[in-house]
């Protein structure tokens, strides 16, 4: 009963001041006792992929399109659960949440202080992306010079082109320069059924990244080739990190 009290008094305080902040036992103690809560960290995805709380999505306020990744992200009639390293982003990303109607809690001294109270944390180091779909490996391209990681518009259409498609639905993925980079998977040409699966994108070591995926190839031949590609987006955060590509299995 006198935690139903403590939850209740947290969110009248809410409800007067636009978003409360809360000590790391405060915060815990939301987040534990109602499970509609949306927990998300605010720092790059660099810092997230370090280590993060533990069931937290990654909006990067440093992003200029934060709240509009917000509002894709999240639900405005649930409760949300802001914090970042030390917790002046998480304030700012509060106020603005508020500002757009959300219910905000937001983690006083932010993750560092989460951290030192010996709460737990996820290290998995899991880094997001985005696949970007509608294009196709130039002819005139050199797959052996082919890099591991596309940083520029000019450098992306020297490799790739943008296929011929109907409809807004049908549209390559638009991928912004200025806030991404892309990770390129391009096997030979083969007149298989071919499909390149990732297992995985994750940061281990210091800038540095691995991808690890493995190839569903069908056995029966066609009438033409292709050549099998598969593009990774992720956040520019990560342009200076060194990209490790892996296969258990040759292509």
């Amino acid at each position: 009963m006198k935690q139903v009290i403590v939850i209740l008094a947290l969110f009248a305080l809410v409800s007067c001041k636009g978003y409360k902040s809360l000590s790391v036992d405060e915060f815990k103690q939301v987040l534990e006792s109602d499970p509609t809560a949306q927990l998300v960290d605010v720092r790059t995805p660099a810092e997230y992929a370090e280590g993060h709380i533990k069931g937290a999505i990654n909006i990067d306020w440093t992003d200029k399109n934060f709240i509009n990744y917000a509002k894709e992200t999240l639900d405005s009639q649930r409760p949300v659960m802001v914090y970042c390293q030390k917790g002046r982003r998480s304030v700012e990303a509060a106020s603005m949440l508020q500002d757009n109607h959300y219910k905000v809690y937001n983690l006083r001294r932010g993750y560092q202080a989460w951290s030192n109270a010996g709460q737990p944390t996820d290290h998995s180091r899991e880094i997001p992306y985005q696949l970007a779909t509608g294009y196709f490996f130039r002819n005139d391209a050199v797959i052996d010079i082919l890099p591991h990681k596309i940083t520029n518009e000019i450098d992306f259409l020297s490799y790739f082109g943008m296929a011929t498609t109907m409809g807004d639905n049908g549209k390559p993925t638009y991928i912004n320069f200025e806030d991404s980079m892309v990770i390129p998977i391009v096997l030979p040409p083969t007149d298989k059924y071919t499909d390149i699966v990732i297992d995985a994108l994750v940061k281990t070591a210091e800038n540095q990244i691995q991808l690890i995926f493995h190839v569903e190839r069908g056995a029966e031949s066609r009438s033409y080739t292709i050549i099998p590609c598969k593009l990774l987006v992720i956040d520019s955060s990560f342009s200076n990190y060194d990209i490790l590509i892996s296969s258990p299995e040759k292509y």
